[in-house]
Parts: structure tokens; C-alpha cells; sequence
């Protein structure tokens, strides 16, 4: 049988599963593996659909486009981009950033609100016979269509650290902004890359707050402009370490910080609920002699009370998101797939799926017709 009539079946089966299944999630779930492939996983049938080909490399990073309907891929080795778009599931565009000698490490890339353009900050190192020269950190900008950088700018020395090639980046709904979450939280303008405001997390607008915890793949369940996040701070009296929730304006600038409880140094990004009602994170904390124990953390969103803690088994290391729907919970390492219910917080299943992951999931509620 044909490649073509293998995924021309697979996709049947999935349309059958909607019609005989409608109280599951039915959305699909992308994730990077190896080898040069992104996965694609039907909800409902709760199995790998389909296997995306890549040309450049292995999935290092996925992103949902500011229009909800493509996928950028960046990928190992030559440090590659690649476009998916989510109807068809095909690439529809790919280019490496490597020229000759020099390679070029991308972090943290960001779509403008027309998905034109990534925003990026890179590390570029210039292979020699017998070393690797290493240029200052520089903010980029990847034309989609060009294929290409076609700006630079040097990142502000008096910022530049390591955090600097491990932040997240989001770009305002107007495009004029491009947020970067580190230490700190930096505002800079997109047309000159001038930092025009630095909201320093231990002296914040909100007393207290220190250091930020976002996700970054997951489809927000937020309006436009607007994000839910998780962050840690410091009690301005006897400074103890707490984490609380936040809602972050992208447009105005502005955040509103809830504490919520005592902090610990495990855990995750915070996932919520379509309904915008429900959160979820893990938290991970490190016992005596090599012990860890792990569990769920459920919150009420309004509220920003944390309402339920159910220690669940789980790997050393391991990935962990929701379903489009917010009915299950994911947890992953290498080839395995866990499913949670989420109001019962119970294993329900766990998929093969034949492949080490190599990303975080991008989650995908059908579209609306």
C-alpha cells in the first residue's frame, strides 16, 4: 500500500472516531522526534495518525503560528526552519540558518501577528581548523519569505548572560513589542531593538515578584494581547520565597499577581483549561537520597486558589502538557505518552509512539466550522 492511501486511511479513521467517539478530545497533538519527523496524534483515537517528514533536521522546537494554522519547526544540526501547515500537514517551506562556517543558534523564536517574521535571539560561532569563535548574543529577525536574516541588532551588553540564549520570547498583538521572559522581564521595540522597559522581577510593580514561569507551546486559552502565567516571588517582609499567578497585559504592559503559596523549586508551566476555569501544573521536588516525588497541582483560576495535590509515579525527567480540550493531561518522556483524566487525575492509558519525542507538544482543538 501507498504512502498517500496510508495517510488517506488514517485520516478516515480519525473522521470515524469523531463521529463514534464525540465526548473525547478531538483535537491533534504535534510533537518533534527523531529521526527529521514531527508526530502527529490523534486525541480521539488516542494513536499516531501521521508521520511528517523533515528535510533539514530533527525537531528541536515547535510553535503554534499567530493565526492558529501552521507550525515552525526549528531543527538540529544545521540549525534549520520549517513551515507545516496544519491542513494539509505538509512542509510547505524549509531553509537552513548555517552559512559555510558559521552556525547559527536560534532561541526562543516568536511569530509577529501577521507570521512573516520570527523574532529570535541567536548565538553565532564561526568554525575554524582548530576552534569555534563565539560572536556576542544578537536579537534577529527571520524572513519567512526570503528565507533568511534579514536584520540584526546587538543584544544591550549590560543584559547579556546565559538566560539571554534560554529566554521566551512573545511579540504584542500590535507587533511593536517583543517581550523577553529571563531574570527579568525586557521589553524591547521590534523597529530598533531598543530596550524600552526593564521590569526588574525582585523590585516589580507587584511587590515581591522575582522570576517567571510561562509555557510556550501549548494554544493560550487567553484573549488576544493577554497571558496567564506562573511566577515565583519574594514576601517584601521576611522574604521568603512564594509562587503565585499572573495575568500579563502585552499590550499595556501591565501585570496583575495573585500569591497563591510557598514556592518549590520543580515546577512547571502552567496549563489552562479552554473554559479559561482551570489550571494545572506538575511539581517535582527532590528527596532524600535520590528520592522525588512528583505531583499534580490543580487551581482554581479566578479564584487563583490552589484547590487539589495528587502525587502521580513519574520518570526522572518528563514533559508534561493538556489535551485541546483540557479533559486529559499528558505526561511524556522518550516513546511514552501517558494520559490522565483530569478530573480524577487517574491514569487512563499509555501510547507507544514508536520514537523518541524531541519537543514540547503543540496541542490542536479542531477547527471550527
Amino acid at each position: 500500500m501507498s504512502a498517500a492511501f496510508q495517510r488517506r486511511d488514517l485520516r478516515l479513521c480519525g473522521l470515524l472516531a469523531v463521529s463514534l467517539f464525540p465526548g473525547h478530545a478531538q483535537g491533534l497533538l504535534y510533537v518533534g522526534a527523531w529521526q527529521k519527523q514531527v508526530l502527529v496524534i490523534d486525541e480521539a483515537l488516542q494513536k499516531v495518525v501521521e508521520k511528517i517528514p523533515l528535510t533539514t533536521g530533527t525537531p528541536s522546537d515547535l510553535q503554534i503560528s499567530s493565526d492558529r494554522r501552521k507550525l515552525f519547526v526549528t531543527t538540529w544540526a544545521h540549525n534549520g526552519i520549517e513551515v507545516i501547515d496544519l491542513a494539509t500537514r505538509q512542509v510547505t517551506n524549509h531553509f537552513l540558518l548555517d552559512e559555510g562556517n558559521r552556525r547559527v543558534w536560534p532561541s526562543g523564536i516568536a511569530a509577529d501577528p501577521q507570521d512573516r517574521l520570527l523574532y529570535t535571539t541567536v548565538e553565532v560561532s564561526i568554525k575554524q581548523v582548530d576552534r569555534f569563535e563565539r560572536e556576542p548574543v544578537k536579537f534577529a529577525v527571520i524572513d519567512l519569505a526570503q528565507r533568511k536574516i534579514t536584520r540584526t541588532a546587538e543584544y544591550p551588553k549590560e543584559e547579556e548572560n546565559l538566560l539571554a540564549l534560554f529566554a521566551n520570547h512573545r511579540i504584542s498583538p500590535d507587533g511593536k513589542y517583543l517581550y523577553e521572559f529571563r531574570d527579568n522581564v525586557l521589553i524591547f521595540d521590534t523597529s530598533d531593538f531598543k530596550l524600552v522597559e526593564k521590569i526588574e522581577l525582585a523590585k516589580p510593580r507587584s511587590p515581591g515578584m522575582e522570576m517567571v514561569g510561562m509555557t510556550s507551546t501549548n494554544l493560550p486559552v487567553d484573549p488576544p494581547g493577554m497571558m496567564t502565567a506562573v511566577f515565583n516571588a519574594s514576601d517584601p517582609v521576611v522574604h521568603r520565597l512564594i509562587f503565585g499567578i499572573a495575568r500579563v497585559d502585552l499590550s499595556n504592559r501591565n501585570f496583575d499577581f495573585t500569591a497563591v503559596g510557598p514556592a518549590t523549586k520543580g515546577m512547571s508551566g502552567l496549563r489552562v483549561t479552554p473554559d479559561g476555569k482551570t489550571g494545572y501544573t506538575v511539581v517535582t521536588e527532590d528527596g532524600p537520597q535520590g528520592s522525588r516525588r512528583s505531583e499534580f497541582w490543580v487551581f482554581d483560576v479566578p479564584s487563583r486558589k490552589l484547590t487539589r495535590r495528587v502525587e502521580f509515579p513519574a520518570r526522572t525527567t518528563f514533559h508534561f502538557t493538556m489535551s485541546s480540550s483540557g479533559k486529559q493531561l499528558y505526561v511524556y518522556s522518550g516513546p511514552s505518552l501517558e494520559i490522565y483524566d483530569a478530573s480524577t487525575l487517574q491514569l487512563q492509558k499509555i501510547i507507544d509512539v514508536e520514537a523518541d519525542t524531541t519537543t514540547d507538544i503543540v496541542a490542536v482543538p479542531p477547527r471550527k466550522s
